[in-house]
């Protein structure tokens, strides 16, 4: 099993209608839609802090996600439900 050790990180909740973003190590939060628009803005906020972004498996939520991030260079793990 590959471990995660990273300054970096930001942990997505994935549902069908909100993004919750809990950045690490400052701790920041932010809820953004599902959407296209909101999914820039992660990429974005990823890039600027050359995190890696989790997510855990949500059935399909979170593929448009992923594409996004990895389209833009964006290193992302998927992780299993707690």
């Amino acid at each position: 099993m590959e471990s995660l050790s990273h300054g970096r990180i930001i942990g997505i909740d994935v549902n069908r209608d909100w993004l919750d973003v809990h950045c690490l190590p400052d701790g920041q939060r932010l809820r953004l839609t599902n959407n296209d628009g909101d999914h820039a803005i992660v990429a974005k906020l990823a890039r600027e802090r050359e995190a890696i972004v989790c997510f855990e498996a949500t059935g399909g939520l979170e593929w448009k996600l992923w594409s996004v991030l990895a389209g833009v260079g964006v290193e992302t793990r998927q992780v299993a439900p707690a």
